[in-house]
């Protein structure tokens, strides 16, 4: 615990060390190693504690958590192909001080196999979610042990509150296609039901490759 304290500390004084030094190469007219303007220190560390603080948009992502059972969806052959349906559960809760939701999510996924059927693989997941006060954006990462990449994805949330909407990327190894373009949906049916969804924007606006609905455990 002293060592975490220790190395907050030091990163609070770099980055005040940072910025004076940043005002002072700013202000041509003022002599060099002369101190900041006390005032302007004090609007830019208070700019810098709203963009650090949780707020407002952060508190609509306590919706999603809890302990949830899900059902997940796959479109292996598109939309119009017949669903691969698999079961789970994930568990999300607040880490660092109610700036991120996190889930960890476990169940099964229907994979090829060596003789051409579909067996299940254990799945697991780890997701972070938040929301960036300086780019206004919610914001969101994804791993898991079907891969070696980090998902990256950001959005907004619609005016009702219900609907979150973000893009990012995703790689496709099998096709040799880097940077495919991703929209992730989700939408809040009630206080123990929503819906995750991936729309794979490269082969169409409406081509829906995923489902996932959660439902709260009772």
């Amino acid at each position: 615990m002293r060592f975490r304290t220790t190395v907050c500390l030091l990163a609070a004084l770099l980055l005040t060390a940072s910025l004076a030094a940043r005002v002072m190469s700013q202000d041509a007219g003022q002599a060099e190693g002369e101190a900041p303007d006390p005032a302007e220190m004090q609007k830019m560390m208070e700019k810098w504690m709203v963009t650090i603080s949780p707020s407002e948009h952060h508190k609509h992502l306590n919706a999603f958590v809890g302990s949830w059972s899900t059902h997940t969806k796959m479109w292996w052959g598109g939309p119009n192909s017949p669903a691969i349906e698999t079961d789970g559960t994930s568990e999300v809760k607040w880490v660092l001080d109610k700036r991120f939701i996190q889930e960890h999510h476990h169940g099964s996924m229907m994979m090829p196999d060596e003789s051409g059927g579909m067996a299940p693989v254990p799945y697991e997941g780890i997701g972070l979610t938040g929301y960036d006060n300086f780019k206004n954006l919610y914001v969101g990462t994804w791993a898991s042990n079907m891969g070696t990449e980090i998902l990256t994805m950001s959005g907004g949330r619609d005016p009702s509150g219900k609907l979150f909407t973000s893009y990012g990327t995703m790689d496709e190894a099998m096709l040799d296609v880097h940077s495919r373009m991703i929209k992730y949906v989700t939408r809040i049916i009630n206080d123990d039901k929503h819906v995750f969804e991936i729309y794979d924007l490269h082969a169409g606006s409406d081509y829906k490759v995923m489902e996932i609905t959660y439902t709260r455990k009772k």
